[in-house]
C-alpha cells in the first residue's frame, strides 16, 4: 500500500497557532452583539456591564472566568416592568437572581405549562429544552438574573444555531407542565453519597436563608448541602462556615462559578508547586478556580460567609465525570489537611482578622512532620 505523505518536504512554514482559533461557542458569543467580560473574577455582579441584547431583548453580557470550556456565565439584566423575548435551547441552565422580584413563564407542547415566581437570591433551573419568558414585575427597578450554563460545551458539540435554539424536540421525562413543578418545597434526602447532604427542590426561594447540614470533613465548622433541580445534570452546592474560620484547601476539574452570598473574606487559588493567587471577595464576587488548582475560602468578617457553586456535572442524581475529577472526597490527594498546609497560610489569616477586628476561632494546626502523603495506589 502506498504511503500517503501531505507535506513531503517536512517543512512547514505555517503559523502553528491553535490559540488563536475560536471555538464555536466563542464565535457565538461574537455574533451575539453583547459585552464579553473575559476576567479571573469579578468584584461585584450588580454592577459588570451590559448591553442590548437582541436574541432576549434586554440588557446582557457574557462572563467568561477560568477554564469556561465547560461551564460559563452570562448576566440579563430586565429594564423595570419588562420582559424578556421568549427563548429556548439545547443547553441547561442555573438562573441565579442577583436582584430584583419578578416570574418566568414555560411552555413545552402538550402540556399547560408553568410558572415560577422568584426575588433576590432565587435559584431555579428552566426544564430542558421549555420555551421560558422572564417577566420583571417591579415597576421601578431593573432585574438582573445570572445565567450559568452548559453552552460551551453542547454548543462546541453540534455547532449548530438551528440545533441549539430551534430543536422541536420535548423532554416528556424532565417536564410535564406539572401545577407544582415550582413549588419550592424542600425534600432533604440521605442518600449513601455526597455525605448524605442533598436537597432537591426546583426552586430555592433563598439560598442565603436554606437549611445546611455540617461537614466537618471540609474544615472547622464548614457546612454544605448539594442541590438535585430540574432534573439538571449540571451541579450546585451551597457552604457556609463560621466568624473566624477557613475551610481546607482541595481541588476539582473546571467550570465551578463560586457565588458569594454573605459575608467578607478571601479566597487562596494556586497550582500545586506554583505560588498562591488571592482574591477579595464580598458579597456579589464570583470567581471560578481554574482547572485542577487548588482553592481555599478565609473568613475574615464578622459574620457567617456562605457562597453559592454553580458547576459543570453531575449532579446528585446523574453522575457523570467531565474533566479532571476530584473533591467528591474529602480526604486524599484533592485536599490538603491543615496539618500538612504551609504554616504562612495560618499567620496570614490571623493578620488579616486582627485588621477586622474579628475573632480567630480556628486553632493553630498542629503541623506533621513529614511530607504530606502523595495517596499513590
Amino acid at each position: 500500500m502506498a504511503t500517503r505523505v501531505f507535506d513531503p518536504t517536512g517543512v512547514y512554514e505555517g503559523v502553528d497557532d491553535l490559540k488563536s482559533l475560536k471555538t464555536f461557542y466563542e464565535d457565538w458569543q461574537d455574533r451575539e452583539g453583547v459585552p464579553v467580560h473575559t476576567t479571573f473574577h469579578i468584584e461585584d455582579l450588580a454592577t459588570v456591564p451590559v448591553g442590548p441584547w437582541k436574541r432576549f431583548g434586554a440588557k446582557g453580557c457574557f462572563i467568561n472566568l477560568a477554564d469556561c470550556h465547560i461551564v460559563a456565565a452570562a448576566m440579563l439584566e430586565i429594564p423595570p416592568g419588562g420582559k424578556t423575548n421568549p427563548v429556548k435551547h439545547m443547553f441547561e441552565s442555573w438562573c441565579y437572581v442577583v436582584h430584583g422580584r419578578g416570574e418566568t413563564t414555560f411552555e413545552q407542547p402538550g402540556t399547560a405549562g408553568g410558572r415560577v415566581e422568584w426575588e433576590d437570591r432565587g435559584l431555579f433551573g428552566p426544564p430542558l429544552n421549555t420555551t421560558y419568558q422572564h417577566r420583571n414585575l417591579d415597576p421601578a427597578k431593573p432585574a438582573r438574573i445570572l445565567l450559568v450554563t452548559n453552552a460551551p460545551v453542547t454548543m462546541n458539540l453540534y455547532h449548530s444555531d438551528e440545533f441549539i435554539f430551534d430543536n422541536p424536540f420535548v423532554f416528556k421525562d424532565r417536564f410535564r407542565g406539572q401545577n407544582d413543578f415550582f413549588n419550592p418545597v424542600m425534600e432533604y434526602m440521605r442518600p449513601k453519597y455526597l455525605g448524605a447532604r442533598v436537597l432537591r427542590s426546583n426552586l430555592v426561594p433563598d439560598v442565603l436563608e436554606t437549611s445546611l447540614a455540617h461537614w466537618a470533613l471540609r474544615g472547622h465548622a464548614a457546612k454544605t448541602v448539594h442541590l438535585s433541580m430540574s432534573d439538571h445534570t449540571m451541579a450546585a452546592h451551597i457552604s457556609d462556615f463560621e466568624v473566624g474560620t477557613y475551610k481546607k484547601a482541595h481541588r476539582h476539574g473546571p467550570g465551578a462559578h463560586v457565588i458569594l452570598l454573605q459575608g467578607t473574606g478571601y479566597s487562596l487559588i494556586w497550582k500545586e508547586g506554583e505560588p498562591r493567587q488571592r482574591v477579595d471577595w464580598k458579597p456579589g464576587t464570583m470567581f471560578a478556580p481554574p482547572e485542577w488548582y487548588f482553592h481555599q475560602h478565609f473568613n475574615t468578617g464578622k459574620e457567617p460567609a456562605r457562597y453559592l457553586a454553580l458547576r459543570r456535572g453531575g449532579s446528585p442524581e446523574h453522575k457523570m465525570k467531565i474533566g479532571m475529577s476530584g473533591g467528591e472526597k474529602a480526604e486524599g490527594p484533592d485536599q490538603i489537611e491543615y496539618e500538612y498546609e504551609d504554616p504562612a497560610i495560618y499567620e496570614e489569616f490571623v493578620a488579616e482578622l486582627k485588621k477586622n477586628g474579628a475573632e480567630c476561632r480556628q486553632p493553630r494546626p498542629v503541623y506533621a512532620s513529614g511530607p504530606r502523603p502523595d495517596f499513590k495506589d
